[in-house]
């Protein structure tokens, strides 16, 4: 990440500038840092400079300059795979996928045919969202349309940035839940025209089969087309998660060669796919992933919760498929990505995982499996200015001089005992849509000309 080399891209434009301690991801093993540094944004939202402070300060005339200390300016968190209809349910313990979808959640997504319901819900998720520090969202609805479209209004209303669409399900679901095939995709292309690239793409549509056994092959055939037909739009559902769900998969689609092959011989693969959980996964699949340009979510947390197996991490990485992190809200515990980034160390056995790693899959590399980013995910010149401010300070089992500690030891302290009381304010384009009533105490940062 450099500085920018001019002021042109500040021309005519009123300028903030946010001071802190930066740290940027480049790589999986690579990260800037600037300890005392600043970001420069315009009105647009637009990252216009960043880097040391001195500097930036001398160069850009600013409007106003907001100082926030020793605390972390980090790009917000990119999560995945997320459930909005499933919030209320987080923490509804005791059977694995298949019985606990029939337990919980299919129940709690039947409510959403109530409008306060589902207007309830959404203010209190997009809330969470922004509350945890993550400006990127990979969004399940229910197969409701108004439902759908009250979330999508919420967003826009909160200044959220979400991938989000109307689950799918024609087949094999509960009878209040099992939609009319040509009804489904109406209504989603309706949603998609409404939605999508609302304000400049900072919402955006995708089309959600929820997973193969409760879609039928004209459902998926349709949303293969419809996807096609919207530039821009994405497609989002499950892949093996668990060996039940597997075996359910064999023997509705026997002429299948593996679970992957039933979404690809019906159009669903290809670049702006997005695959949650993806466990139990032949070399085969993997490779398909690559050559088809599929991004995957990673969800360790759910994947402990309900004991559906250990992601292929090695092999996944390996083989060069994108992947970021997912909260997997309700089968994950928490929306919190710093502890998804501590589960996904856990739950590999062998491997031992750098902060460095961790820090990046739950930003650029998830930006990266989404092909958002050219403009979100680090914090560099002509990115948008998603970020947030964190202080580790606000937990207090972390040591009091944290912040005066090397970035490696810095990073971990979040990933292994950070949580929501950390994130002190998140921005979505420059926008704070999220302010801790602890945040530090913010003062106009000293300027040498």
């Amino acid at each position: 990440m450099a500085s920018s080399n001019g002021d042109s891209q500040s021309a005519g434009s009123k300028l903030t500038v946010y001071c802190g301690h930066i740290l940027s991801p480049k790589t999986f093993d690579q990260y800037d840092e600037y300890i005392e540094g600043a970001l420069v944004v315009n009105e647009q939202g637009i990252l216009v400079d960043v880097g040391p402070r001195s500097p930036i300060l001398s160069k850009h005339k600013a409007h106003e300059t907001i100082d926030f200390g020793k605390c972390l300016l980090l790009p917000g968190f990119v999560d995945l795979h997320v459930h909005l209809v499933q919030i209320a349910q987080t923490g509804r313990s005791g059977d694995t996928l298949l019985g606990w979808l029939d337990k919980y959640i299919f129940p709690e997504e039947m409510r959403f045919k109530e409008k306060p319901h589902a207007q309830k819900l959404a203010r209190w998720f997009f809330n969470e969202l922004a509350k945890n520090g993550t400006t990127l969202g990979a969004v399940f609805t229910s197969i409701h349309s108004e439902a759908t479209d009250v979330a999508f209004q919420t967003a826009a209303e909160f200044g959220s940035r979400v991938i989000m669409g109307k689950t799918m399900m024609d087949i094999n679901s509960p009878d209040e839940l099992t939609e009319k095939t040509a009804v489904s995709l109406q209504q989603s292309e309706a949603l998609c025209k409404k939605w999508h690239g609302y304000d400049s793409g900072r919402l955006l549509y995708a089309f959600t089969p929820r997973f193969a056994p409760t879609c039928s092959p004209d459902l998926m055939n349709g949303v293969s087309k419809l996807w096609k037909s919207q530039p821009g739009t994405y497609m989002q559902t499950h892949l093996s998660e668990n060996l039940d769900e597997i075996r359910w998969v064999e023997d509705l689609f026997p002429k299948a060669a593996n679970y992957l092959d039933v979404y690809g011989s019906h159009g669903l693969t290809g670049s702006n796919s997005l695959f949650a959980h993806a466990i139990h996964m032949s070399d085969d699949e993997i490779s398909k992933l690559v050559h088809d340009d599929c991004g995957v979510a990673h969800c360790p947390s759910s994947n402990f919760f309900l004991k559906s197996g250990v992601f292929p991490y090695a092999r996944m990485r390996k083989a060069g498929v994108n992947f970021g992190l997912g909260s997997d809200i309700a089968a994950g515990p928490e929306m919190s990505i710093m502890g998804v980034m501590k589960d996904a160390s856990y739950i590999q056995p062998d491997l031992w995982m750098s902060p460095a790693e961790l820090f990046y899959l739950s930003t650029l590399g998830g930006a990266r499996a989404v092909n958002l980013h050219d403009k979100v995910g680090s914090l560099e010149p002509g990115k948008e200015a998603d970020f947030i401010v964190v202080d580790p300070g606000a937990k207090t089992s972390v040591i009091a001089d944290v912040l005066d500690k090397p970035a490696h030891d810095i990073l971990s302290s979040l990933i292994y005992v950070g949580d929501d009381r950390m994130v002190a304010a998140t921005y979505v384009r420059g926008r704070c849509i999220y302010r801790s009533e602890h945040l530090p105490t913010v003062k106009p940062a000293a300027v040498s000309r």
